[in-house]
């Protein structure tokens, strides 16, 4: 079977080695190979590199359709594939209209779907379109798909969801007895991965179709964004009349899921999202409606699961924190009276004493973004420890023993900062170990920022992992986004920390990037060139020579934006109840009252503020959200320089508090009576 396999190959190679010198440049392709990708530069490039290799002896067109990546995958393409037709959309138009795109003006005789993240064969090719040649009733075909451990890949032979199908395998039973040809349908684990036969769909991730059929079909369902799309095509090529055959005579490696990593949702809920569409549009009424209540199900549980997952893993530290506050006060007690029955005594006065802990805790920023800092753990204890200690003396009847308080206490202050700092020493002693560090990104490409970057990868007993550079362009061989794309990085990437290199991004700049990551939680820091420049409130931190300041400006910490969105909410809210009726009149008159009054809906949204910046700013340009008023429009007026512009917004930031944006709005009404 092998050679038989391989003779074929030859003659084919031979036969289109003929055709290459007698084709004009006018003339279609045999392959047409079309590539969607989404910030996956490294993985492109070695799948565009096994493309070329398995392209040598054959007439193949590329292309390549990037959904708007910010990893510099366009740059890497033009640059390094200058061969390759190179399609980048300014946004992300999801997996189906993307190839679509390409497949209008491919020529080629067949066209291979591939996914970015694949490498294939140098056969690859060339057996594939051997099988369609010897396979006219075969529309569209799927090779051996083998992940990168070497074990088969199942989806590369799948059946269609019906219920029959996806009851057993949302139940885990298609696991459990993969041999079983009743339970085990959805990737039919029970046929021999080695024989080629019919199958209900192949991967999405390489897909060697007749391009004639496929364009007949108009490709893809755009409607299916990232999943299904696969399924549904190869449900179409089936009612056309031709066959979708599995074909495990090549392989290619599948990195699977490293598009849906970066994506901007949950690739579970939009699979099932994906097979719920799909149910809708192919199945009979009885199915559909037994089929959809199941993945729904399956969703919901889903989305319940996850969120207990995720909320468990965010409270970690206080919860294990609020359990050693009770083990310091269960101690205490028993030091105290030899009996720890008195812990139920004590009750409510321990959960008292721990809120108040913790929220001290939480007051300094620790519980939040710095979980493992002991040093603001041990004073936010201290500060706890004079809170609860003011309740001990100044209200006997609730607090009891004040002995007991003490000892508590001291035992608090031993356990909550130490477990934070025998953590550090354990990382220090496990530098390989690179789950527990903060990820870290450096804005900036020349010497300072790498010299940053050398001194975070010398030292990662100090909490950084250095994943990549921040510039303005991809020059640099470690830079994984452009500044204006951060925002977009740190979603992706789950970045932890931000640190700009001194001298390479303006502090205007700085500011509007805290401002689009005001809602993420990200640290930020900066290594100053003179530390009298420093805006905002500031922890110093030092690694070899280097300094590190962070960035806080009142404006974005917790509290503040809480109140100061609240008091946008309410005030809106009264506003626009108070002022319909007015606001009614006057759009029947044009007045400007109606136009006032819109801006209302948009502080409500989020969109506005009452204070903010200078709405006649440009979006690039603003440091905050626009604003009906604020110490900028107040103070200045006319014409302002970009320094001006900087310099008020950083006061009103860095000084922000809520009596400051009432006098702000007195002002304003007072000066317009």
């Amino acid at each position: 079977m092998e050679t038989e396999i391989q003779q074929s190959v030859s003659q084919v190679i031979i036969r289109h080695k003929r055709m290459k010198h007698t084709h004009s440049s006018d003339s279609s392709f045999d392959i047409s190979i079309i590539i969607v990708s989404y910030n996956v530069r490294d993985f492109l490039r070695q799948c565009l590199q096994s493309v070329r290799e398995a392209s040598r002896n054959l007439l193949t067109e590329i292309f390549v359709v990037d959904n708007r990546s910010v990893d510099g995958t366009p740059d890497m393409v033009r640059k390094t594939f200058p061969d390759v037709h190179l399609i980048a959309n300014s946004e992300n138009l999801g997996f189906g209209k993307a190839n679509n795109q390409a497949l209008k003006t491919a020529r080629g005789k067949y066209t291979l779907f591939l996914n970015p993240d694949t490498i294939i064969r140098e056969d690859t090719l060339a057996v594939m379109m051997q099988f369609m040649e010897d396979h006219p009733e075969t529309g569209l075909a799927g090779c051996k798909i083998l992940n990168t451990d070497g074990t088969l890949q199942l989806a590369c032979r799948r059946s269609f969801p019906r219920p029959s199908v996806a009851i057993p395998k949302m139940l885990g039973l298609s696991a459990l007895f993969p041999g079983n040809s009743f339970l085990a349908k959805y990737n039919l684990t029970y046929l021999d991965p080695d024989q080629s036969y019919p199958v209900d769909a192949v991967s999405g991730s390489f897909m060697f179709c007749r391009t004639e059929l496929i364009q007949s079909l108009k490709g893809f369902d755009e409607r299916f964004f990232m999943y299904g799309e696969d399924l549904d095509l190869c449900y179409r090529v089936r009612e056309a009349g031709y066959q979708v055959t599995y074909v495990p005579d090549t392989t290619i490696v599948h990195y699977k899921g490293e598009s849906s990593k970066s994506a901007p949702f949950d690739s579970l809920i939009a699979f099932y999202r994906a097979m719920d569409q799909f149910v809708r549009k192919h199945f009979g009424p009885g199915k559909r409606l037994f089929t959809v209540l199941v993945l729904r199900l399956g969703i919901f549980l889903h989305l319940l699961f996850k969120f207990f997952v995720r909320i468990l893993y965010q409270l970690r530290a206080p919860l294990f924190d609020l359990f050693l506050i009770a083990l310091a006060h269960a101690l205490a007690l028993v030091i105290r009276f030899r009996d720890p029955s008195w812990f139920f005594t004590y009750q409510p006065i321990i959960p008292l004493y721990a809120a108040v802990y913790l929220g001290a805790i939480l007051a300094l920023g620790t519980l939040r973004n710095r979980k493992f800092d002991y040093t603001r753990t041990f004073a936010g204890v201290v500060l706890g420890g004079l809170i609860n200690g003011s309740i001990t003396f100044f209200m006997p009847p609730i607090a009891h023993s004040r002995l007991v308080f003490l000892i508590a206490f001291l035992l608090t202050l031993l356990f909550l900062p130490g477990w934070r700092l025998v953590y550090h020493i354990f990382l220090r002693k496990r530098t390989d170990d690179t789950s527990t560090l903060r990820k870290t990104l450096v804005v900036g490409t020349g010497s300072k920022g790498e010299q940053i970057a050398k001194a975070l990868t010398a030292h990662p007993e100090t909490g950084y992992l250095f994943v990549g550079f921040a510039g303005l362009n991809f020059n640099h061989p470690m830079t994984i986004c452009r500044i204006e794309d951060i925002p977009e990085i740190v979603r992706m990437k789950h970045i932890d920390e931000i640190i700009f290199a001194p001298g390479e991004t303006r502090s205007s700049d700085m500011m509007q990037i805290m401002n689009r990551l005001q809602t993420m939680p990200v640290n930020i820091k900066i290594v100053p060139e003179n530390l009298d420049t420093i805006y905002g409130k500031t922890h110093l931190e030092n690694i070899e020579d280097i300094s590190m300041v962070d960035m806080q400006f009142n404006i974005y910490q917790p509290v503040s934006a809480f109140i100061k969105r609240t008091f946008d909410v309410v005030v809106s809210l009264i506003l626009l109840i108070l002022l319909a009726l007015p606001a009614a009149v006057s759009a029947i008159f044009k007045s400007p009252l109606a136009q006032g009054y819109g801006k209302l809906f948009l502080i409500l949204k989020g969109d506005w503020t009452f204070v903010g910046d200078d709405p006649a700013c440009a979006d690039h340009k603003r440091y905050y959200k626009p604003g009906l008023t604020g110490l900028l429009q107040l103070e200045k007026s006319g014409e302002i320089s970009e320094e001006e512009h900087e310099r008020y917004m950083t006061f009103y930031m860095r000084n922000y508090s809520i009596m400051m944006d009432v006098e702000l709005l007195v002002r304003t009404i007072s000066r317009t009576r």
